[in-house]
């Protein structure tokens, strides 16, 4: 069942300590800890989602090859069940969208995550598609890519997502150790200025779409040189 907009703004209430308001922290370490558990909630139940990542594809859009590898690489002691489960997780959760337009998701990649074979060439290519596919049919997900000849930018700071469940907005991050869910007025105030900022200096959606097309078509020519050369 979908979460209602005051089950998503308990997820987001805080923590027990009241010096600490508004922030929510937890650490990935169980096979679907709860920090991932929420933020599926947040995803199902926010009306917009605005997420920037320059490293890899945003989990939301990850294929399933490309989820367990980039699961493996960052976190390389994560049981291998568990891989699986969460690569799985992560295929499903752009379903929480629907295909509807009512519900807005806006994604902004770095044009070095377009190139970055995460596993193989093939998985890469696989992901490419994927990206491609999600477009064409979800008329309710925008992509954009950052070029890399762009200039410094307030997303050199690091990969964040940020939600809107009614008149409430959310911010997600994650490191190496563990996430941090903040609605704190300065926090949403500040993600939400850099994400203004990546939104106009990124190549617009169209172009954007051209841009993943010509690193699938470089992909395909490069796979099919190395099995002629096979």
């Amino acid at each position: 069942m979908k979460p209602n907009r005051k089950e998503a703004a308990e997820i987001v209430r805080g923590t027990r300590d009241p010096s600490k308001a508004g922030l929510w922290r937890a650490a990935p370490n169980e096979s679907l800890s709860e920090h991932i558990e929420q933020l599926i909630r947040l995803e199902s139940a926010a009306d917009q989602i605005q997420a920037w990542h320059p490293t890899l594809i945003p989990g939301m859009l990850q294929s399933y090859q490309y989820a367990v590898e980039a699961i493996q690489a960052t976190t390389p002691a994560l049981p291998i069940e568990d891989v699986a489960e969460r690569a799985d997780l992560r295929l499903r959760r752009i379903d929480a969208l629907g295909y509807a337009g009512d519900r807005r998701a806006w994604f902004i990649i770095d044009e070095q995550v377009l190139r970055r074979p995460i596993g193989c060439k093939a998985v890469l290519l696989e992901q490419m598609e994927h990206l491609l596919n999600i477009a064409s049919l979800r008329p309710s997900v925008t992509l954009q890519v950052l070029p890399l000849d762009s200039p410094g930018h307030p997303g050199l700071a690091g990969a964040f997502t940020s939600y809107k469940v009614g008149p409430q907005r959310v911010v997600f991050t994650e490191t190496l150790t563990g996430s941090l869910i903040s609605t704190r007025p300065e926090d949403v105030a500040a993600y939400s200025t850099s994400y203004d900022h990546l939104q106009a200096v990124a190549a617009s959606p169209a172009a954007s779409l051209e841009m993943i097309d010509s690193a699938r078509r470089t992909l395909c020519t490069e796979l099919d040189t190395m099995t002629w050369s096979g």
